[in-house]
């Protein structure tokens, strides 16, 4: 009787040990296949992109942190619509359906809606940066910002008292090629204009468009008919005892397609058809990429 307890005894032990084992074994695989949760990122403005760290993960589940978008993709790039501080979490699944979850902060750059109105009160222009200033000092006009983000090609100048106005050339570059279209010696490394305005800056007033027409870069024109109406402007205002300001919009229709860029070249003249300033400086348009 004692050697079959004792035997009984062993085989129990033995058993014991196989599972403690077997235990340890599986304990050890589980634990080799728990998700991870993980990401890394990147951002060209606005535009997000998100790179995927995750290990032992088989789906993935994001949520951009702005109410509007999730994602089950494993590398998604997203674009957001807000800006500031947001939190990103992904949430990572094994075959098993065991999740790992991880939240991670990024910042999004400011989003500015800009909504110009052309009504000489200029403080929708604040969030638009300066295409291009006057360093020198000299002329009338000293400060040029143009924004172009609607139905309109917008444009802000200020300079001092002498800029008035009266009358103006705008040279308008279109398509980006500083080669084709009117040549002009006074921006010499930036003009190719295949528009011309001329006339005073004043909605309603008697200028109008101009399409070149000499395919050798010489002053040849084409008057549009009507193209006046094209133009809106404010009166020029004054902001203080030295500076004058003033706002106008061209719609983008008078200049059917636009590539790439716009580039602008102004000579403004007294009413005697005097010039009183070129602007910008030479030797480049005032230029907008698009």
């Amino acid at each position: 009787m004692k050697k079959i307890k004792l035997t009984q005894y062993i085989t129990m032990l033995a058993a014991l040990l196989l599972m403690a084992a077997c235990s340890s074994d599986n304990a050890s695989s589980d634990s080799a296949s728990k998700p991870v949760a993980d990401f890394s990122f990147t951002n060209d403005g606005s535009t997000f992109t998100f790179t995927n760290l995750s290990t032992n993960g088989t789906k993935y589940r994001w949520d951009f942190g702005d109410l509007y978008y999730t994602s089950g993709e494993k590398d998604p790039v997203y674009t957001y619509k807000i800006g500031g501080e947001i939190k990103v979490s992904l949430t990572v699944t094994n075959e098993a359906g065991e999740e790992s979850f991880i939240t991670k902060v990024i910042t999004a750059p400011r989003i500015i809606i800009i909504d110009i109105k052309i009504d000489g009160k200029f403080k929708d222009w604040d969030d638009v940066a300066v295409t291009v200033q006057n360093t020198s000092g000299n002329g009338s006009i000293q400060k040029i910002k143009i924004w172009a983000g609607g139905p309109n090609v917008n444009v802000y100048l200020e300079g001092n008292k002498k800029m008035l106005m009266e009358l103006a050339r705008l040279y308008i570059n279109t398509d980006g090629n500083s080669k084709t279209g009117f040549l002009h010696g006074t921006w010499s490394e930036s003009s190719g204009a295949e528009f011309l305005f001329e006339g005073p800056i004043v909605s309603n007033g008697w200028g109008q468009f101009y399409n070149h027409t000499d395919p050798n870069g010489g002053w040849g024109w084409a008057a549009i008919a009507g193209s006046g109406a094209s133009l809106s402007a404010s009166p020029i205002v004054s902001l203080n005892d030295t500076t004058n300001a003033i706002e106008f919009s061209i719609s983008k229709t008078q200049f059917g397609t636009l590539t790439g860029s716009i580039g602008i070249g102004i000579n403004e003249l007294n009413g005697a058809w005097a010039d009183v300033a070129y602007f910008p400086e030479a030797p480049k348009f005032s230029t907008l990429e698009l």
